[in-house]
């Protein structure tokens, strides 16, 4: 059997992890129609040490990001939808941020 015989109903997957100014989320479309399978998110705090700037803690974004990944994948599991089937994940990011991905 070929990966394209055992995928899911849904056809090929795709993720994206966007992560935001106030919070982090993972969705999972299917590549095929860009439906919305599932998708977790999780608000992440701020802090303003002085007017015009915003911060956030790495670790912080990094625990809200795992747990997103964590938790759709288990969403897929209960809509019977094998998460082998993500062929691709995209990230997507705050513009200003200094943190490496």
């Amino acid at each position: 059997m070929n990966k394209n015989e055992s995928m899911s109903r849904y056809g090929p997957l795709v993720g994206a992890i966007d992560e935001g100014t106030s919070s982090a989320r993972f969705l999972v479309f299917a590549a095929d129609t860009a439906e919305v399978l599932t998708y977790h998110q999780v608000s992440i705090s701020q802090t303003y040490p002085k007017e015009g700037w915003v911060e956030q803690d790495a670790l912080e974004i990094l625990r809200a990001v795992r747990e997103c990944l964590k938790q759709t994948v288990f969403n897929l599991k209960q809509l019977t939808i094998d998460p082998a089937d993500i062929v691709a994940i995209g990230i997507t990011n705050q513009r200003e941020t200094t943190v490496v991905w």
